[in-house]
């Protein structure tokens, strides 16, 4: 069974930018507070990266990925939600 390419680039932003934020997609989308998060990471001169999506009992989480944890911790002190850190899974 082959992967889409969203799935393999999104874990392998994980992988590269393990410090991870995760928000709850609201009712609509994020498109109200896109250019937000575009302003947070030009303000930082980092690129915009996206981890992979999970539902949660009918809740959609995103994650957007970064390389420390100073930038993960400003966006999520900005944005709100949870941070994590990557971990790969073990086979």
């Amino acid at each position: 069974m082959s992967r889409r390419k969203v799935e393999i680039t999104g874990l392998m932003n994980e992988r590269d930018f393990p410090h991870v934020v995760e928000l709850a997609l609201p009712r609509g989308g994020f498109r109200s507070r896109s250019s937000e998060f575009e302003a947070f990471h030009r303000e930082l001169g980092i690129p915009i990266r996206r981890g992979r999506g999970r539902y949660e009992t009918e809740q959609f989480y995103v994650r957007f990925c970064f390389p420390h944890t100073t930038a993960a911790d400003a966006f999520r002190d900005r944005f709100g939600d949870e941070r994590l850190t990557y971990t790969p899974r073990k086979l």
